[in-house]
């Protein structure tokens, strides 16, 4: 038996069982995390309403360094995204929750201005080193084509967090100010503790990749190895057969800081960042700056970032079943410029509550989109964490001016912020139609350089035909994609896993070990193979 090549195969039922296993035990755990992320990041404005300010003193120009210091510092070490690549996740990760839950909560003992400012800056280190990495890790686990629905699943966390903020920061701040203790204090120690307690967590569950995940047994394994072959022989990608894997590859990270693609996207995060950093922080002041009072603007902010949290997830199912990215930019981008552009000028309080509702929904869906669009035009794995190195590195800088946007000057209405991130959102949409039409391009020109590997019938590569220059013929479809039964619903598997996989299910697992069955389901899959383009790898639109 060690002698012959044995084939297991598998229908596309139980693939789709492997993702949804994988969903269920790995999602909940990544969204949790980004929540208190984002939590930790965004309530110094909860804070500010509830007391910080007058506690220190403080000016608008000391409050907004307290948010550029976090940026200095996230920006900064940007390159510590490299570690997804290196580092185990579940001990990397741990680390990071770790060690940004204690200064979360450290800030609540903040003595004085300077103290809150250098903790601030230590924050955007730890929250450095774990959410730009997360889009590159779920990179692992998925295909490109449902890479964007989970990369919105978890970017939708960040209004959810918001939400949250809102809706905790009413909770606490109304407890605490029947305590002698200052209601922000509480709030950012309430609020730091979670992380610190959900690292025990992360070190036990969080799986460092698909073929060490705990809660896949081994025939799902062996179907994720498949999965991984279908990476490379449809998709184009260039990664490791092997699902256990770390590692950087220096030539394939210097050939993306070569690539101008890199930049675009990271010009169009940039832009978006603007707003992005900017309004979940200011959203409290711009409402109470409405008429309404701290206890009712922290409230205010939730039900925008509830809508906001739906859209995005809906927007990044469809541009998965679509398989498109621009279209999807320049339409949020677009209402997110609308939105602001009546927060300018408008003078209506409920027309310009409302119009925060199409503005939070639009950049958060932009972000969570050009996030995966970056990851998914990039053809190996070191290539997507260098690409999302590159875009949090440069992209992250706009919060530097987001976060100076809203000068207490300006209220009530901050024209000013307002009109900055109107014209920000619009750049995006102009640089996402413009990036599509470089990508049509280059697509465009790869047909015209390949050759098809055809596959004759006794499985030697003959020499193409004139009927082979029929690009239409071989569309990208869905069904093209997803793979004929045979490219990929098999997979070659030794004689330990054969045995293995016997004693485990029996004979519910069709497994082929005769010459002649083998050798016609691998002759099948060659030509179906064949039918796509020789490891070229097509980039998403």
């Amino acid at each position: 038996m060690s002698s012959k090549r044995i084939v297991m195969r598998f229908t596309k039922e139980e693939e789709y069982n492997v993702i949804r296993k994988i969903d269920r035990n790995m999602m909940p755990l990544i969204v949790t995390l980004f929540i208190l992320a984002f939590l930790d990041r965004s309530n110094i404005g909860n804070a500010r309403i509830a007391g910080l300010q007058e506690s220190f003193n403080m000016s608008s120009n000391q409050f907004d360094w307290l948010l550029t210091a976090f940026y200095i510092s996230y920006i900064s070490f940007e390159w510590v995204g490299f570690l997804w690549n290196v580092v185990p996740a579940h001990i990397y990760v741990t680390m990071c929750l770790f060690f940004w839950g204690f200064v979360a909560s450290l800030q609540s003992v903040s003595f004085n201005y300077f103290t809150l400012l250098v903790l601030r800056f230590f924050l955007g280190i730890g929250e450095a080193s774990f959410g730009p990495g997360v889009p590159t890790y779920l990179s692992f686990f998925y295909l490109r084509k449902e890479l964007c629905f989970r990369t919105g699943c978890f970017m939708a966390a960040a209004p959810l967090s918001t939400a949250f903020a809102g809706i905790i920061a009413y909770m606490i701040t109304g407890l605490a100010d029947k305590t002698p203790i200052d209601s922000w204090r509480v709030l950012l120690f309430v609020e730091g503790i979670p992380c610190m307690l959900m690292a025990v967590i992360v070190w036990n569950y969080l799986p460092d990749r698909p073929g060490t995940a705990m809660f896949l047994n081994l025939k799902d394994k062996i179907i994720v190895r498949a999965r991984y072959r279908r990476r490379v022989e449809v998709e184009g990608e260039q990664v490791s057969h092997s699902s256990h894997s770390h590692g950087l590859k220096w030539d394939e990270a210097i050939e993306v800081l070569q690539d101008p693609k890199v930049y675009v996207t990271a010009a169009m995060f940039f832009l978006a960042n603007i707003a992005y950093a900017s309004l979940p922080v200011f959203l409290p002041l711009i409402l109470r700056d409405m008429g309404y009072d701290s206890i009712a603007a922290q409230g205010l902010s939730v039900p925008p970032y509830l809508v906001a949290f739906c859209v995005v997830l809906i927007s990044a199912y469809l541009s998965d079943k679509h398989k498109s990215r621009a279209e999807y930019i320049v339409f949020h981008a677009s209402i997110a410029a609308t939105g602001y552009l009546v927060l300018a000028i408008s003078r209506d309080t409920f027309t310009r509550y409302l119009a925060i509702f199409f503005v939070t929904s639009g950049f958060f869906s932009v972000v969570t989109i050009v996030i995966a669009w970056t990851v998914n035009n990039q053809s190996s794995e070191s290539a997507k964490g260098t690409g999302m190195v590159m875009l949090n590195t440069i992209g992250q800088c706009g919060p530097l001016i987001g976060t100076r946007l809203y000068p207490e000057t300006d209220a009530p209405y901050y024209e000013h912020g307002m009109i900055i991130c109107c014209g920000a959102m619009l750049l995006v949409a102009i640089l996402a139609i413009a990036l599509r039409r470089h990508l049509a391009g280059l697509n465009a020109a790869s047909y015209k350089e390949e050759s098809y590997r055809l596959i004759s019938e006794d499985g030697t590569p003959a020499p193409p035909s004139a009927a082979d220059d029929d690009v239409e013929a071989y569309s990208d479809d869905e069904e093209d994609e997803d793979g004929d039964e045979d490219v990929s619903r098999y997979e070659l598997i030794s004689s330990y896993e054969a045995r293995q996989l016997r004693e485990e299910h029996g004979f519910t697992i069709d497994i082929l070990d005769d010459a002649s069955s083998v050798d016609s389901v691998l002759k099948s899959g060659a030509k179906l193979v064949s039918r796509k383009k020789l490891q070229k790898f097509k980039y998403i639109l």
